[in-house]
C-alpha cells in the first residue's frame, strides 16, 4: 500500500492510489451505503461519507494528502468500537457497508486484498444492542400481482434477529397499511413499479423505505419453478455475485397453493425479501425457515388510530412505553416471551377454540402457584437463545454465546418434569414438543469452558480433554511460565546476579536483564539484546530456543482452538430448525405463566368466552388506570351488551370518568381474546371482529389537517369498516365544531351505527340531547357517571349508573380546578341566559349581569345604523316559551321532533325555579 505510485485521477482532481481504487470499487457497488473501509485499526470513511459521520457521529473531520491540492476529506473510528457507531448511523436510517480486509497484512507483499462483507440497514441487523428485548425487527416487503388494479397485496416480513418470517395477502391499501402499523417494520422494501402505488400510504408511516428493482420481484417464481440460471440480485461484489435456488426451494416448496389466493404476489414479496438478504448479508441466514402464511381474518383488527387512542403499546402523551397497557400486563421473565406477548396484543384471536385452549393453560397456572413460581424460576435463568442463534448463524457469536445457549438448553429437561402433571391441552402441547436437544447441549458444554473469553482467536475458549492435541500444546504453553521460573533460579544460582531477572515484552521477546553494577558477573554465553540507561539486556541459546518453541505452541493452540470453536458453532448451526422450535416454545410458556401471574397479582378472572354477539362485563375495573391509584380504591363498573341493548349514551361531567369507564370495556375485551383473564369479577365477552375507539384528537399539521377533520376522518373510517360483531368506543364526537354542527354530527353518527351496522357501541357525550335516542330506538340505553352534589360542591362516584345525566357540572368542574370566583359567577350567570334563552325585544339577554336572581341591563340599546331612537320596551312582556309554542309550525314538525322541543321547553321551565343551582 505503502510507496504506490498514483494512477490518473478519478475526477475531482483526486490522484488515485491502489488503496483509493479498491475505496471506489467498494462505494460504486454501494452507493447508497456509508463504507466503513478497514486499514488497520481503524475503519476510515471519506468524501461525503467521511462529513456525514463527523457532524452524525460527533468524529473530528481530517484529510488525507492534506499537503495536496485536493485534499480528501477522511474521519474513522478504532475497528474494536465500530458497532456502536455503525448502530448510531443505522438507527437514524442509514445503510453501512463493512468492507475488510481479506488477508492478513503482515503475511501480504503489496496491497491487501478488501471486500465488502457485510451491509447493514435497519431492517437487516443481528447486533440488537440497544433494541428492546420485548421489539421484533422486521424487514417487511409489499408486492402486488397487478399494479394497476392492486387486487391482491402480499406482504411479508421477516426478523433476522430471531428467524421469524411471515407473509399474508390483503385485498385493500387500507387494509396494508393497518398490518403495516400492526407489525411495526424497522425498514420496508418496495418495487419501483409499485412504488407509486404505495407511496403516499407509506409516506405516513415514518419508516425507512428502500425502493428495488422490479426484476427482484421474479425471484421467488423462478426459485419456485427451479428455473436452471444465475438470479441477478443487484450484487456488485463476488460474495453476492450468484443465488443457488436451492438457498430458497425448500423454504417456499412448503408454501400451500391452496392456502393462498395469489401466488405471484406471495412470490414477488418474498422475491423482495429474499433478494435484499442476499444482497446484504451474502445469502439466506441460516436460521430462517419457511414462510408462516397467516390470514389477517383469524385476527381481531384494531387499526392504527384505536391502538393509540386505547394506548396500547405507548402512551398518547409523549409515546411512552411506561403508561401502556403492553407494560402494565407484561410479567415475562424473558424477552422472546416479552416478544411473544406483545406479538397476541397485536394479533388477537377470534376463535372460540383458540382462546379457550391459550385461557385453560393459563387458568391452570393460575391455579398451580407452585408449578408457575418454578416454571418462571427456570425460565428467568435461560438466554435469548433467538438472538443467540441468529449471531451464531451470521458468524458473529462467540463462546460465550455458546455456552449460554448450552446452558438454556441444559433447563429443557427440567421445565419438561414440571409440565409433567399438566392437564390442560396447551401445557400437554409444550411438554411434548419441548426438545431438549441433548445432543448440541453436550457438544457445547462439553467442548466450551465454562467462561470463555469475548475473543476467540485468543485462546483459553476449549475445554482440557477435548482434543489430544490441544492438551499437549496448552500443556508446553501454561507450563511455559514453571520453565521460566526454573531458568531464572538457575541462572541466578550460576551467576551469583541474585537480582537478575527473565523478562518479556511484545517487542523483544523473552531476555536476561542485569543492572550495571553487576555486568562484570554476566557469562560468555550471554548474548547483548538490548542496552538502557541502567541495564544491559542479554539472551542465550537456551532461552531463544525455548522462545521459538513457546511462540510456536501459543500460535498453533490458538489456531486449533479456534478451529475447534468453528467446528462446535457449525454443528450447533446444523441443528439451528431444532433449537429455534424449542425456543418458540419457551417463549410460549414465559407469555402464558406471565398471563398467569399477572391474574394471580391483580385479580383478574377467567372470562367466559362465546360465539354469538353479547358482553356482560361486572364489576370490571381499567387494567392500566388500577394500577396507577396504589392507595385508592378502584371504583369497578358493568356493562352489558346484548339482543336489547346495543349502544349506550353515556353522558356525565369531566374528570367523571367517562373515558375510563368506555376504555376499559375495549382493553377487556382485547385481553380476553388474546387469552388472558381480565380484570372483572365476572365477564361474558361475545368474541368480536373489530375494535374501534375515537377517545379525544389531535392535530395533523404536518398533512393539513385540524383537529376536527382528524376526528372525522377517523369516524369515516369506523363507520365505513364497523359490522355487527365489532365493538365501537367514541368519546365526545362532534365537539370539534359549532354545537348544533357537532350534535347533528354526533346524533347521525349514533344513529348510523344504531340503526344500519348495529355494533356494539360505547358513546361518552356532552350533548343531553342525544340521551333522546333512547325514546326512538330500542336497542339504546343511556348511562351516566354518578355525581353526589352539597352546597355547590361535586364529589365524584367513578360509578356507572342507568339514566341519563341531570346537568353537565362544567362549571363547578372549572371551580374544582381553580378558575377565579368572579369568572365561575359570571359562568353562571351567561349559563342561566342560555338555558332560559330570554329576548329583550330584538336584542339576546345572553350576556346580561344578574343581581339577586334577575337580569340587569348595564348599557342602553344599541342605536341602529341611520341613529333610529330605540323601541319602547312594552309594559308587559309575554313568556318567550309561550311565544315559542305559538309560533311552532304544527303541520310541518314531526313527532319526534315535537318531543325533543317539548322536552327543552320543559327542560328551560325547570330552572327557573329558585335556587336551581
Amino acid at each position: 500500500m505503502t510507496g504506490a505510485e498514483p494512477t490518473p485521477d478519478h475526477g475531482g482532481g483526486v490522484k488515485i492510489t491502489p488503496m483509493l481504487r479498491q475505496y471506489f470499487d467498494a462505494k460504486e457497488a454501494h452507493p447508497e451505503c456509508m463504507l466503513f473501509f478497514r486499514m488497520g485499526d481503524f475503519y476510515e470513511l471519506f468524501f461525503e461519507d467521511a462529513e456525514v459521520a463527523a457532524k452524525e457521529l460527533e468524529l473530528t473531520l481530517t484529510a488525507r494528502s492534506k499537503d495536496k491540492q485536493d485534499p480528501i476529506p477522511m474521519a474513522g473510528v478504532p475497528h474494536h468500537a465500530a458497532a456502536g457507531y455503525i448502530r448510531r448511523l443505522v438507527d437514524r436510517g442509514y445503510h453501512v457497508a463493512i468492507c475488510e480486509q481479506l488477508e492478513d497484512p503482515g503475511a501480504t507483499k503489496g496491497i491487501v486484498r478488501r471486500g465488502v462483507t457485510r451491509v447493514i440497514t435497519p431492517g437487516v441487523r443481528v447486533d440488537t444492542d440497544g433494541i428492546e428485548a420485548s421489539s421484533h425487527l422486521f424487514l417487511t416487503a409489499v408486492a402486488v400481482s397487478n399494479p394497476k388494479r392492486a387486487d391482491v397485496t402480499a406482504v411479508a416480513s421477516v426478523d433476522v434477529s430471531t428467524g421469524a418470517l411471515r407473509v399474508c395477502e390483503l385485498s385493500t391499501l387500507d387494509d396494508v397499511v393497518t398490518e403495516l402499523r400492526r407489525i411495526g417494520p424497522a425498514e420496508m422494501l418496495v418495487a419501483e413499479g409499485h412504488h407509486a402505488l404505495f407511496a403516499a400510504r407509506l409516506d405516513g408511516l415514518d419508516v425507512p423505505v428502500t425502493v428495488r428493482r422490479d426484476e427482484q420481484l421474479d425471484l421467488g417464481r423462478h426459485v419456485r419453478n427451479a428455473e436452471a440460471r444465475t438470479l441477478d440480485t443487484n450484487a456488485r461484489t463476488p460474495v453476492e455475485a450468484s443465488l443457488s435456488t436451492s438457498d430458497l426451494r425448500d423454504r417456499l416448496a412448503a408454501l400451500d397453493d391452496h392456502t393462498l389466493r395469489d401466488r405471484s404476489a406471495v412470490d414477488a414479496a418474498l422475491g423482495l425479501l429474499f433478494g435484499y438478504l442476499h444482497a446484504t448479508r451474502g445469502g439466506i441466514p441460516a436460521l430462517i425457515d419457511a414462510p408462516e402464511v397467516y390470514r389477517s381474518d383469524d385476527f381481531l383488527v384494531l387499526d392504527p388510530a384505536s391502538a393509540a387512542n386505547l394506548e396500547i403499546f405507548e402512551t398518547l402523551m409523549g409515546g411512552r412505553k411506561r403508561g401502556s397497557l403492553a407494560s402494565v400486563i407484561d410479567e415475562t421473565v424473558t424477552g422472546a416471551g416479552a416478544r411473544r406477548l406483545r406479538t397476541w396484543l397485536s394479533y388477537p384471536l377470534t376463535d372460540v377454540a383458540r382462546i379457550e385452549d391459550r385461557q385453560s393453560a393459563v387458568t391452570e397456572l393460575v391455579r398451580a402457584r407452585r408449578l408457575r413460581d418454578q416454571i418462571r424460576e427456570q425460565l428467568d435463568a435461560t438466554t435469548d437463545i433467538q438472538r443467540v442463534a441468529a449471531r451464531l448463524a451470521a458468524g458473529q457469536g462467540n463462546a460465550r454465546d455458546l455456552v449460554s445457549l448450552g446452558r438454556t438448553l441444559a433447563i429443557v429437561p427440567e421445565v419438561q418434569a414440571l409440565l409433567g402433571e399438566a392437564s390442560s391441552s396447551a401445557l400437554a402441547r409444550l411438554r411434548e414438543r419441548l426438545d431438549p436437544c441433548d445432543d448440541v447441549t453436550a457438544h457445547i458444554l462439553g467442548a466450551i469452558v465454562d467462561e470463555p473469553p469475548i475473543a476467540v482467536t485468543e485462546g483459553s475458549i476449549i475445554r482440557p480433554g477435548w482434543d489430544d492435541e490441544l492438551d499437549e500444546l496448552i500443556e508446553l504453553t501454561t507450563n511455559g511460565k514453571q520453565w521460566l521460573l526454573r531458568f531464572e533460579q538457575n541462572e541466578k544460582d550460576r551467576t551469583g546476579i541474585s537480582s537478575l531477572k527473565v523478562r518479556h515484552n511484545r517487542v523483544f521477546g523473552y531476555y536476561i536483564e542485569v543492572t550495571r553494577a553487576n555486568l562484570e558477573h554476566v557469562p560468555d554465553d550471554y548474548v547483548r539484546k538490548q542496552t538502557l540507561a541502567n541495564a544491559e539486556r542479554f539472551f542465550t541459546p537456551e532461552l531463544k530456543e525455548f522462545e521459538e518453541k513457546l511462540v510456536s505452541a501459543q500460535d498453533r493452540r490458538h489456531s486449533l482452538e479456534y478451529r475447534i470453536f468453528e467446528d462446535v458453532r457449525s454443528a450447533v448451526i446444523a441443528e439451528l430448525a431444532r433449537i429455534r422450535a424449542t425456543a418458540e416454545d419457551l417463549a410460549e410458556l414465559d407469555a402464558l405463566a406471565g398471563l398467569a401471574e399477572l391474574s394471580h397479582r391483580r385479580r383478574y378472572v377467567a372470562p367466559t368466552m362465546r360465539s354469538d354477539t353479547a358482553i356482560q362485563i361486572r364489576d370490571g375495573r381499567h387494567p392500566v388506570v388500577e394500577t396507577m391509584v396504589e392507595g385508592e380504591r378502584f371504583v369497578p363498573n358493568d356493562i352489558t351488551f346484548d339482543d336489547d341493548r346495543r349502544l349506550w349514551v353515556i353522558t356525565g361531567p369531566n374528570m367523571a370518568g367517562k373515558s375510563t369507564v368506555i376504555r376499559q370495556v375495549a382493553l377487556i375485551v382485547l385481553l380476553a381474546q388474546i387469552g388472558s383473564h381480565v380484570p372483572a369479577r365476572e365477564a361474558t365477552i361475545g368474541v368480536v371482529d373489530q375494535i374501534f375507539s375515537r377517545v379525544g384528537a389531535s392535530d395533523n399539521l404536518a398533512r393539513g389537517q385540524s383537529t376536527f377533520m382528524v376526528e372525522m376522518t377517523e369516524t369515516a373510517h369506523i363507520l365505513q369498516h364497523a359490522t355487527e360483531r365489532s365493538l365501537v368506543v367514541l368519546d365526545e364526537i362532534g365537539r370539534g365544531t359549532a354545537t348544533w354542527d357537532g350534535l347533528s354530527i354526533a346524533w347521525a353518527v349514533a344513529e348510523h351505527l344504531h340503526d344500519e351496522i348495529g355494533a356494539a357501541t360505547l358513546f361518552a357525550t356532552h350533548y343531553h340531547e342525544l340521551t333522546d335516542l333512547a325514546r326512538t330506538r330500542e336497542r339504546v340505553r343511556n348511562g351516566s357517571i354518578a355525581v353526589k352534589e352539597y352546597n355547590e360542591e361535586i364529589l365524584f362516584l367513578h360509578k356507572l349508573v342507568e339514566g341519563p345525566a341531570n346537568r353537565s357540572y362544567g362549571i363547578q368542574v372549572a371551580r374544582l380546578a381553580g378558575v377565579p370566583e368572579p369568572v365561575v359567577q359570571r359562568a353562571r350567570e351567561v349559563l342561566t341566559n342560555l338555558e332560559s334563552a330570554e329576548f329583550d325585544g330584538d336584542e339576546p339577554t345572553v350576556g346580561r349581569e344578574h343581581e339577586d336572581g334577575m337580569p340587569v341591563r348595564r348599557r342602553a340599546p344599541q342605536l341602529s345604523l341611520f341613529g333610529e331612537a330605540p323601541k319602547a320596551e312594552p309594559a308587559a312582556r309575554r313568556d318567550p316559551i309561550v311565544d315559542a309554542i305559538a309560533d311552532l309550525p304544527l303541520d310541518a314538525t314531526t313527532p319526534i321532533e315535537a318531543l325533543n322541543q317539548l322536552y327543552r321547553w320543559q327542560r328551560q321551565l325547570k330552572r327557573r325555579k329558585p335556587n336551581r343551582d
